[in-house]
């Protein structure tokens, strides 16, 4: 009986130890805002009428002026694995990190924003739609597995899944998010090689408390799927929050919404 007493005495101890290191370890965590921005299809000619009201497609030279005035504002362009290093206390985080993201996987990343990641040396993560790859959907041309790997092998693009068909996965069994979630990863890793860090973003931000829980069971390490600016001191792997950038929206304006 003693010895039962002692052992449980030991496991109580044990977590109410890491109970008072985890409450310590945020409590020490930075106060600082993690915007995540999110950007879709680049044109050359904006046209007169969109039928997205110009939320999903933007230029090449805005996306190249919103990129300068971050960093001549001071702010430091991070990856996913960089947060997630930084979330886990293997790296520091900068003072005013900035991720950049691109949704469905079009070809006009690798056209004409892969340059412009090249040339000021920022890193960026891409969210595929692997039934897509290599195809054109409605006269869009979509990447293909080449230039995925390309862009990851440089060091500069992470490749993700954003869903193998690109529904609203809130209205359909969970197992069928889960099934298709897996499989799009399997098609990322037979293509570009095992991946350490999986993160998934919802399509439509469509998701439900159960969906959220059966992808973080099933191996994904951040989950994205909302609105809104991200803090580190509070950070939720599973509720990463994004802003979208509609066509044209100046550096200036993307700080602004960031600041206030």
């Amino acid at each position: 009986m003693k010895k039962i007493i002692v052992i449980v005495c030991l496991v109580l101890a044990v977590i109410i130890g890491g109970c008072i290191f985890a409450n310590y370890k945020t409590s020490k965590r930075a106060d600082v805002k993690v915007p995540v921005l999110l950007y879709h299809n680049f044109v050359t000619t904006v046209p007169e009428s969109d039928p997205d009201n110009f939320n999903y497609i933007n230029t090449p030279e805005s996306f190249e002026e919103n990129i300068k005035t971050f960093l001549d504002n001071g702010y430091t362009i991070i990856s996913m694995k960089d947060l997630a290093d930084c979330d886990s206390g293997k790296t520091e985080l900068p003072s005013k990190p900035i991720i950049i993201t691109f949704d469905d996987g079009y070809y006009s990343n690798y056209e004409y924003i892969y340059p412009i990641l090249k040339k000021y040396n920022v890193k960026a993560s891409i969210f595929i739609v692997t039934d897509k790859i290599g195809k054109e959907v409605d006269g869009i041309k979509y990447l293909g597995w080449d230039e995925c790997l390309k862009m990851q092998n440089s060091g500069l693009v992470e490749i993700f899944s954003h869903s193998k068909k690109h529904v609203f996965y809130d209205k359909l069994p969970v197992r069928e998010l889960r099934d298709d979630v897996m499989e799009s990863y399997e098609l990322i890793e037979e293509h570009l090689g095992k991946q350490d860090l999986k993160v998934f973003a919802y399509p439509y931000g469509a998701y439900t408390n159960e969906t959220v829980r059966t992808l973080k069971n099933n191996g994904i390490d951040f989950q994205v799927y909302d609105i809104g600016i991200n803090n580190f001191k509070d950070l939720d792997r599973n509720f990463i929050k994004r802003i979208n950038i509609p066509c044209e929206m100046t550096g200036k304006k993307i700080i602004e919404e960031i600041e206030n």
